[in-house]
């Protein structure tokens, strides 16, 4: 590995935000590892790149699996200096007819993973050196976790509402997590956008947005590159809200 990079983890890589998110952490000179359950999509990530990359199929939401996947890259790079959580995002369901079973199981995907996520990582970021490139006054800088959620996060819409608790506690678990971690130099951040998907799913939703249009998976991925740099190294606990003017929008645009 070549002296001086960064080592960028990518956990989950959804239906484009992931691979986006590794290829441009790569050609900023970052290693990757991207990591994920399923296969066909880590392959398909992993063509999309030109650096050093490696990868990790297996459970983002346990312990064993992310374990194994920070074991993935210490093997492959010697250290981990940031980690970008993309959690797995529920199925739309409504509060009248919840099935209970798989509400636990998709906060135990989303919510725990998170948790445990920053548990496993931070532990291993207390022991590392400065992440490289810090400057001086940055020397406090061990590692950083950005969450990448979309805007349920912050807003709620009926017929979505396990996602929506799901998102909204991983903002606090982020927001908790950096005062936690602080003091040991590790950061903790989460960019909230709008999706594609979402647009394409419910056109509708353009009426809602002052820009027009969602965020694109390059727009994602370079806020969660500045979120994870030293020039950012005084920002912990923020969100950065890539939604077109949506949250402030006090109506419906024509």
């Amino acid at each position: 590995m070549p002296v001086g990079k960064q080592v960028s983890v990518i956990l989950g890589l959804g239906r484009d935000v992931g691979a986006a998110m590794a290829r441009r952490f790569s050609d900023n000179g970052h290693n990757v590892l991207i990591a994920d359950p399923d296969r066909d999509k880590v392959e398909h990530a992993l063509a999309g790149l030109n650096g050093d990359a490696a990868s990790h199929t297996g459970d983002l939401h346990t312990r064993l699996g992310l374990r194994n996947c920070l074991a993935a890259g210490l093997e492959a790079f010697d250290r981990v200096d940031n980690v970008i959580l993309i959690p797995p995002i529920p199925e739309p369901d409504k509060l009248t007819g919840l099935n209970m079973d798989d509400f636990d199981r998709a906060l135990a995907k989303s919510t725990r993973g998170a948790v445990l996520t920053l548990r496993i990582f931070a532990e291993h970021f207390a022991g590392e050196e400065d992440i490289p490139g810090a400057a001086v006054e940055r020397a406090r800088q061990k590692g950083s976790v950005t969450f990448v959620l979309n805007l349920a996060a912050h807003l709620a819409n009926p017929g979505f509402f396990t996602q929506g608790i799901a998102q909204h506690a991983m903002l606090g678990v982020m927001r908790v997590g950096a005062v936690e971690l602080a003091q040991a130099g590790v950061r903790c951040n989460a960019v909230v956008a709008i999706r594609p998907r979402a647009e394409e799913d419910e056109p509708w939703l353009r009426s809602r947005t002052p820009l027009k249009r969602a965020a694109t998976a390059d727009e994602i991925a370079d806020a969660a590159i500045y979120l994870a740099s030293p020039e950012s190294a005084i920002i912990t606990g923020q969100t950065l809200v890539l939604d077109g003017g949506r949250s402030i929008l006090g109506g419906v645009l024509e």
